[in-house]
């Protein structure tokens, strides 16, 4: 889709609204996000959770939409639709269906959108059919994602010692889903390819530099903090009440793309794309906060006495400028969100290039412009250092994460199937190059092998699955191995 609908650059107003009306139909599946963020915010919904919901709203309306019109690879499921049947319908049924399971409370809310896209469609037997075909892959997602740990309970056991996470004032809440670290991924193989690494010894230059630069910055009364960046912690803040760090950036995706006015299809794999990354970022970096427990700014300043570090001083009155959420420190789940947004966007319009402003929950009426998505998510980024409540290397981290999990969504999901078969490198395991193969869902694809590009030998068979499928072939020593797939 990057390609037909490059951009160079997009003017966009960020606004939480409903975005159909009474005197025009509008984009369905921007309706029901509009619903989901709704929701997301009365429930004070939390960020893990918050995205676990997106992508099974938004898997399933693409898998409906795309159950139809049959253009891309399916997420999860793909069912067979009678001629005619109408995608608004599906996708009404999905929005429908899921946030009145995820979100019993919801339910006037979602009556409400539902009958009033009802009242503009027609009666026919399209519309009917586009109803039970949503309704029907609304069901499979939500059954197909009961069991996948998202409530499981896991017992936190805490430290005290030097560098590890405790409760935090001025609330000392418990950590938030210690256990998410365990939820399947929605679109990932693997998380362990995307955990960050250990961060900065507590007695290194660079974390004391990152301690002492939050210290200056995310002072409650700091003296170098500007005005401006005051603002700025205070706008991406997204605490309670509000659509969240990743629901801030659905709004977001939801405004460019009603801006470039992209079609019913294109706007449901945008925003399932967006979700998955989303939603598997959020897995990965709790496995790394939780893996790594590492201490929010307020304590680290408070007890640096303990850290072993002669270029960090304790200041024990010391108060950050934001509360700290309740979950440590590393990686920064608020940048990791963010440039995952940031990349999966670039990648669909091809650009980075995109001009947009947006709106805050929690700075209402202020309005923010940003010349490209990689300055926005820098900005998102800095703002959690501006508010005393992480270091910088928790957002260098996160934001290294967040990019490297969009990247393997985007190259490995919902691809066209105009593009199939196809096949993608996929790393070294010792002797053995792994390629990731793409066919479409069903049919028998052969990879072949050359080290010439003049002779190709069939390898292996394989069938066409959503995401693609893992491929470990032998290399023969140092020698260059190339590959190629065909259609059996």
């Amino acid at each position: 889709m990057n390609k037909e609908h490059s951009m160079a650059r997009v003017r966009v107003l960020f606004a939480a609204v409903l975005l159909m009306t009474g005197s025009g139909r509008a984009n369905v599946v921007l309706d029901w996000n509009a619903v989901m963020m709704a929701a997301i915010r009365l429930d004070n919904t939390g960020p893990t959770l918050s995205t676990r919901n997106l992508a099974i709203l938004h898997g399933a309306i693409f898998d409906a939409v795309n159950s139809i019109v049959r253009s891309h690879q399916p997420y999860a499921h793909q069912v067979e639709a009678a001629p005619g049947a109408s995608v608004e319908a599906a996708a009404a049924a999905v929005g429908y269906d899921v946030v009145r399971a995820l979100y019993p409370g919801m339910g006037a809310r979602a009556n409400e959108t539902f009958d009033l896209w009802r009242a503009g469609a027609p009666d026919n037997d399209a519309t009917r059919d586009g109803l039970a075909l949503g309704s029907e892959v609304a069901r499979w997602m939500l059954a197909h994602r009961a069991g996948d740990g998202a409530g499981t309970e896991v017992p936190y056991i805490p430290s005290a010692d030097p560098g590890q996470w405790r409760r935090t004032p001025p609330f000392f809440r418990p950590p938030l889903t210690p256990g998410w670290r365990y939820v399947k991924p929605f679109a990932i193989a693997e998380v362990e390819p995307f955990v960050s690494p250990p961060p900065p010894a507590l007695d290194s230059p660079a974390y004391a530099a990152d301690l002492n630069e939050v210290v200056r910055l995310g002072a409650r009364e700091s003296l170098e903090r500007t005005e401006e960046q005051g603002l700025i912690a205070r706008f991406w803040s997204d605490f309670s009440y509000t659509a969240m760090p990743p629901g801030h950036w659905h709004e977001i995706a939801a405004t460019i793309a009603a801006s470039a006015s992209n079609d019913l299809v294109d706007t449901a794999r945008l925003m399932a794309l967006l979700s998955l990354a989303q939603a598997d970022g959020a897995i990965v970096c709790w496995e790394t906060k939780f893996r790594y427990n590492v201490w929010r700014p307020v304590t680290a300043i408070q007890r640096a006495d303990e850290d072993g570090n002669v270029a960090t001083e304790k200041d024990a009155a010391w108060d950050h400028f934001l509360a700290a959420p309740p979950f440590p420190a590393y990686p920064s789940g608020h940048s990791t969100f963010s440039q995952a947004s940031a990349e999966v966007l670039t990648f669909f319009y091809g650009t980075d290039q995109i001009t947009f402003q947006a709106l805050s929950d929690s700075v209402p009426g202020v309005v923010r412009t940003y010349d490209s998505l990689s300055e926005c998510a820098a900005e998102v980024g800095m703002s959690r250092v501006y508010g005393g409540i992480h270091f910088g290397f928790d957002n260098r981290e996160g934001k290294k994460m967040g990019k490297r999990i969009a990247q393997d969504v985007v190259a490995h999901w919902l691809l066209p199937e105009a593009d199939l078969p196809l096949v993608r490198p996929d790393g070294i395991v010792g002797s053995k190059a792994r390629v990731r193969v793409h066919g479409r869902v069903g049919t028998r694809v052969v990879v072949e092998a050359s080290n010439d590009l003049k002779q190709w030998i069939p390898v292996t068979v394989v069938e066409g699955v959503s995401g693609g499928r893992r491929v470990e072939l032998e290399r023969a020593g140092e020698v260059c191995m190339f590959f190629r797939v065909r259609e059996e």
